[in-house]
């Protein structure tokens, strides 16, 4: 009864939800840590701010758990913190006795993102919160500041399938995003693409924005903004922006300013609105004031055309020799790790004069500084008209920096990239370098699909990943592959492959993903290269067979020869197995390289 009354509500009268409470509390109690302990330390504080906010007009008040997972609570406290919050939110209602109905509404923040997790590790999580709020009356959700749609449509499904199921009621869900001032979330989702899965998902009534900008940029975003259902919008910016002053944070907080801005965006036919970080009860009466001569939502424009853009993606002629089955050669060549990039360009120079395929730049392997692999690309592709893909890792850049990497490469012509996770820092490095990995490969080629469908829809990039086969559960590799390719990867390279029972593995890989794999290979040049690399370097098995080719005491040419025929004898075996070659220079013997390339190509 009461989710129709909401719904019925809402269609008839514009409703204000509460303003923030973390940064109010904050406010209030600047000693205190984090709020949502205070559901268990200080329950009367949490009550209290509740009451304010509904003394000030809100109709909807959101419980204290915005914050509540494993960040910050332990299995023991996790639920009682719930049930605490929506306690102190019941309390609030009561003590308040108003006529009307205020409504409570369950907050669920998101979880941070672990770089080894993906959604099905987190969903589980969200699985625990909501099942906790669904068991103790919760019947509407607002997903608060969310940056993955995807994430968000899983939630909202769970949430209403199992109240079906388990309580035999309705609930209202309330799906908010936080996008940043262009109009784009954390993982590269546009506003366009936030309405459009939002709509398209029938366990999500609600759509909003909230947290991340300000009202004035809100209202400039939402007047682009089109939608194809009448779907109920909330508004919940910010106060204003945060401001660093002497070591201290605060927002720029004008409260004529706000309202103003506040009232500019009824118009865009808003159902709900509230405040997020920085608003305050003060906020929440300037909002009831004016709701008072506002109380009808507008209508809102309907019918954008979401469909797909009718231009055909810009040529790619590494990508059409690869999916027409045609085998491909790809050179890996070191970025130079001092000033002079004399050898780098040689090399790439004699890979051109070869018709090598593609020439890719490792992202500075093994945690140590090399020239950017961006940068690198760019220069010989200027120099020698090479068909470059730069590797793009995780742990360098956060997610500002990849993005702005990956702008900058596209503007340059670039189009082909190899995502990896990258490696992690060496362990005496950690005390004055940190690794960022504000994600994992598979998360940032979701991220980079985005991309692609928002702003190179016609002109992509193309981009692969690395397949390390060594492991004991062949499953789990091939189901790493699967998620890759569900976010885009059309192809992967693999690690360097020496042993027989290596290609049994590249070839069953193949057979159970049907992927585009291009697989390593690793000319060994001495043996003392021989023996670093069977002693030295994890997940690469160099078998004994291959190490007792070489001695300490051969010449250069008799190791150099050997090199050359243990790799074209592997790829030999692998021919028709898979779709190419990925040959990896030592020491910036590019001559190695080419040879082996003629031979695998004559036989």
């Amino acid at each position: 009864m009461q989710i129709n009354q909401l719904k019925e509500e809402l269609k008839q009268h514009i409703l204000l939800m509460d303003g923030a409470m973390g940064t109010y509390f904050n406010y209030l109690h600047p000693e205190d840590g984090e709020v949502e302990l205070a559901n268990l330390t200080h329950p009367e504080w949490i009550e209290e701010i509740h009451f304010e906010y509904i003394r000030n007009g809100a109709r909807i008040i959101r419980t204290n758990t915005f914050a509540i997972n494993h960040t910050m609570f332990s299995d023991e406290t996790y639920e009682n913190a719930i049930v605490a919050a929506i306690e102190c939110a019941n309390r609030a209602v009561f003590k308040a006795n108003m006529q009307d109905i205020i409504y409570i509404a369950g907050s669920i923040g998101p979880i941070r993102m672990e770089p080894d997790h993906d959604r099905t590790d987190l969903l589980a999580e969200y699985k625990k919160i909501c099942d906790c709020m669904l068991s103790h009356g919760i019947r509407i959700f607002v997903l608060e500041t969310f940056s993955d749609v995807q994430l968000a449509k899983s939630i909202a499904t769970y949430i209403k399938q199992s109240c079906k199921e388990h309580y035999a009621s309705e609930t209202f869900l309330q799906a908010q995003f936080s996008v940043n001032r262009m109009g784009y979330t954390l993982y590269g989702q546009s506003l366009d693409t936030l309405i459009k899965e939002t709509e398209d998902c029938s366990y999500i009534d609600g759509f909003g924005l909230n947290c991340g900008i300000g009202a004035a940029h809100m209202n400039t975003l939402l007047e682009k903004a089109v939608f194809n259902k009448d779907i109920y919008l909330s508004v919940l910016p910010n106060a204003g922006y945060e401001q660093g002053l002497h070591g201290r944070h605060f927002l720029i907080n004008n409260m004529n300013y706000y309202a103003s801005a506040m009232e500019t965006l009824l118009s865009k036919g808003v159902n709900l609105i509230g405040g997020c970080c920085g608003t305050t009860p003060a906020h929440i009466k300037s909002l009831a004031t004016m709701l008072q001569t506002h109380q009808q939502p507008v209508s809102k424009e309907t019918g954008m055309d979401h469909s797909d853009s009718d231009v055909l993606p810009a040529h790619n002629k590494f990508i059409e020799k690869l999916n027409q089955g045609e085998p491909v050669y790809v050179v890996e060549i070191d970025s130079p790790f001092n000033g002079n990039a004399t050898k780098f360009l040689s090399g790439a120079k004699q890979l051109v004069d070869n018709d090598v395929d593609l020439i890719t730049i490792s992202d500075s392997p093994m945690a140590k500084a090399r020239a950017d692999a961006f940068q690198m690309g760019n220069y010989i592709a200027a120099q020698t008209g090479a068909h470059v893909m730069p590797h793009i890792c995780c742990r360098d850049r956060n997610l500002i920096g990849l993005r702005s990497s990956m702008l900058g490469a596209h503007i340059n012509g670039m189009r082909d990239m190899l995502i990896i996770t990258g490696d992690p820092v060496t362990r005496d490095s950690r005390s004055t370098i940190t690794g960022v990995f504000d994600m994992n490969s598979i998360r940032l080629m979701e991220y980079v699909r985005n991309m692609n469908e928002e702003l190179f829809a016609d002109d992509p990039f193309y981009y692969g990943g690395a397949l390390n086969y060594a492991g004991v559960n062949i499953d789990s590799i091939a189901n790493r592959m699967q998620k890759k390719m569900d976010a885009g990867c059309s192809y992967f390279l693999t690690q360097p492959v020496f042993s027989d029972s290596d290609i049994e593995r590249i070839k069953e890989l193949k057979a159970m993903t049907n992927a585009k794999i291009i697989v390593g290979l690793m000319p060994l040049v001495s043996h003392k290269n021989a023996m670093y690399m069977k002693n030295e370097m994890p997940g690469i098995n160099v078998p004994d067979d291959i190490i007792n080719q070489y001695y300490p005491e051969m010449s250069r040419e008799e190791a150099t020869d050997i090199a050359i025929r243990i790799c074209v004898s592997i790829g030999e075996k692998l021919k028709g197995h898979v779709d190419g070659f990925y040959l990896m220079t030592p020491f910036n013997r590019v001559d190695i390289i080419n040879a082996i390339i003629c031979q695998l190509r004559q036989n």
